[in-house]
């Protein structure tokens, strides 16, 4: 038997391809709900079969996709349909059950198509034991070993029929043509922004930076996953099936946590994934990793309040017509942005002109309700730049340090475990009691500062979690009211001031 792939939705789909030759008018039909581009498999199939010293049946041809309910989409079903037909009439012999994933050109090369490395993971999954890729897509196998029985490459139909299939194993190496990795010892002192930054990425807690043009914002942003340590296997196969989904095989690095930064024009479905294919989006890109939103408050407001879900959620559910698609999307969210729309309110030789009306509608585009979901907000200014800082092989020891006692300590009760990622900012608001105990001293100080600060439970929760994080970061076995105090500075900072209530 036969499989295709069809790369729609979060997981994509295995495709049973049958065919069937009688006699009848010259000619193939396909059904079971195919997309354009499947149905133009058809011209393409006879050409590059002909092209290739192959015989094309002149009789008609029926190619039937299953099940037949899914949509079939992407031009990977033309490979799977030639080797349907070929070992149909006689002329090639497959070993077993097969999926087969790739396009072929008119000349009957084998061309590698998006979803190539779900299409493994998917036959790995529903235990078929062989799996046939063109010879390019198999560098983007890179780190998956023996996950679906043999792999074998084929470079063109002409290889095919002079040498039959190509056993071949996926690359083990990482590949070394990768750009240098930035690290924070790019950024001149600002302790607070590290300290910020590491707190955030020990814990896994959201951030906001927000300051003057030019005070490191960005720049401590896009390093902080140079603070996290790699991802194990099963968290890296399951990030680059998710790049494989949107054919960005090539963009990933197998170990590193990644990293996206969408343009502020982004889309809903260009942020949360969906549109024809219900493909994912930059939210579950940055799965197990960072979402940065560069200049946050240029986003539209419907985009950034579409985060909320995921943010807490850690999924991005979508829903269409009898489907009902769920991506995971763990991700660290990071906002950056100025104080005031020209950007020059906090230069020390700068003048702003904005009105607080003007202030005030430019933060009002995050909104309370995301606003609420960030544990760590931070004001940037120019003088951080001349103060000493930790360096990034400290931070970067301390960070791990912190993980690692998170692990330890949620290893006792697994029901804090977030996708197999214990750490304290995936704690739901509702576990956080139990996850986070404080002495009664420590309580009756959060509730004194939920009173002053007007801190929702859900802040309460959240500044629970950045104490425990702070306290792992200097490796004491419980949260003290220094730690509990810093949390809260981080939490208060500028809280009211950000949504244009009072003047910055």
């Amino acid at each position: 038997m036969v499989y295709g792939f069809s790369p729609y939705g979060a997981r994509g789909e295995v495709v049973r391809v049958e065919v069937d030759v009688r006699r009848g008018l010259p000619g193939m039909d396909i059904v079971g709900l195919p997309s354009n581009e499947v149905r133009e498999s058809r011209e393409r199939v006879r050409i590059a079969l002909r092209n290739s010293g192959f015989i094309y049946p002149g009789d008609r041809i029926l190619v039937s996709l299953s099940p037949a309910e899914i949509p079939k989409t992407g031009a990977g079903f033309d490979l799977p349909i030639a080797l349907a037909l070929l070992a149909e009439t006689g002329q090639v012999t497959l070993p077993g059950d097969v999926l087969a994933a790739g396009e072929i050109s008119l000349q009957g090369r084998c061309i590698a198509v998006r979803g190539t490395l779900s299409a493994v993971l998917a036959a790995g999954d529903r235990q078929i034991g062989s799996v046939v890729v063109p010879s390019a897509a198999v560098g983007g196998l890179e780190g998956l070993g023996r996950v679906a029985g043999d792999l074998f490459a084929v470079d063109s139909l002409q290889e095919l029929l002079s040498e039959g299939l190509r056993r071949v194993d996926p690359p083990v190496t990482r590949r070394e043509d990768q750009a240098p990795r930035m690290t924070m010892d790019d950024i001149n002192g600002q302790p607070l922004l590290k300290r910020a930054a590491a707190i955030g990425a020990a814990g896994f807690h959201n951030l906001l930076f927000f300051g003057p043009p030019g005070s490191a914002k960005t720049m401590t942003a896009r390093r902080i996953p140079s603070l996290l340590p790699p991802l194990s296997p099963l968290a890296s196969v399951e990030v680059a099936r998710i790049y494989s989904m949107r054919g960005l095989e090539s963009e990933r690095s197998f170990e590193d946590p990644p990293l996206r930064m969408p343009h502020h024009g982004a889309s809903l479905e260009g942020l949360l994934g969906g549109g024809r294919s219900c493909l994912p989006g930059e939210a579950s890109l940055a799965h197990r990793g960072v979402l940065v939103l560069d200049e946050a408050t240029e986003f539209r407001p419907q985009v950034l309040q579409a985060l909320r879900e995921p943010v807490e959620g850690r999924s991005v559910t979508i829903s269409r017509a009898g489907r009902i698609e769920v991506f995971p999307a763990a991700f660290q969210l990071v906002m950056t942005s100025n104080l005031c729309p020209c950007g020059q309110l906090g230069r020390n030789q700068g003048r702003c002109m904005c009105s607080l009306q003007e202030i005030s509608r430019y933060w009002r585009r995050i909104g309370s309700a995301l606003l609420d979901r960030v544990d760590l907000r931070v004001k940037t200014d120019y003088e951080g730049s001349s103060l000493n800082a930790p360096a990034q092989d400290e931070l970067k020891l301390r960070v791990h340090a912190a993980i690692e006692r998170q692990k330890l300590r949620f290893s006792r009760d697994r029901r804090h475990s977030v996708m197999g990622d214990p750490r304290n900012g995936l704690i739901s608001p509702e576990g956080a009691g139990d996850a986070f105990p404080l002495s009664s001293p420590l309580r009756s100080l959060l509730q004194e500062s939920m009173r002053r600060l007007e801190l929702s439970d859900r802040a309460a929760a959240s500044v629970r979690a950045v104490a425990r994080t702070i306290a792992d970061l200097e490796d004491r076995p419980s949260v003290t009211a220094g730690d509990l105090r810093e949390a809260l500075s981080f939490r208060a900072s500028g809280a009211d001031r950000l949504l244009g209530r009072e003047p910055v």
